[in-house]
């Protein structure tokens, strides 16, 4: 148990030394955090909306394998007018925001 808490601080103080001296390293940081958060939110809340992704494919007029790669996010590419369909087929609301760098992590 300790050494995991010993590995962790350790990730989690490089990370955050990488993010203060490194721009390059700060800006795929937040491009990968955004990635991830997206695939999260489109995950849960089809979940939440109990749907297969299959199901929510139909609904966007899409396939299943296009759902799976927009929740994984590793290799997916995606627009706000593919947001905007998910929102709707979600019964969500899209918000798209601007966070000022000072602010973040």
């Amino acid at each position: 148990m300790k050494k995991k808490a010993i590995v962790s601080k350790t990730v989690s103080r490089h990370i955050e030394e990488e993010f203060r001296k490194s721009p390059e390293f700060r800006k795929a940081y937040d491009e990968e955090a955004a990635r991830l958060q997206i695939g999260y939110k489109i995950t849960q809340l089809r979940r939440m909306r109990h749907l297969s992704q299959a199901e929510l494919a139909r609904k966007v007029n899409t396939t299943q394998q296009t759902i799976s790669r927009l929740e994984d996010l590793r290799n997916a590419r995606i627009n706000v007018k593919t947001l905007a369909r998910l929102a709707a087929a979600l019964r969500a609301r899209l918000s798209i925001d601007f966070i000022p760098r000072e602010l973040s992590v």
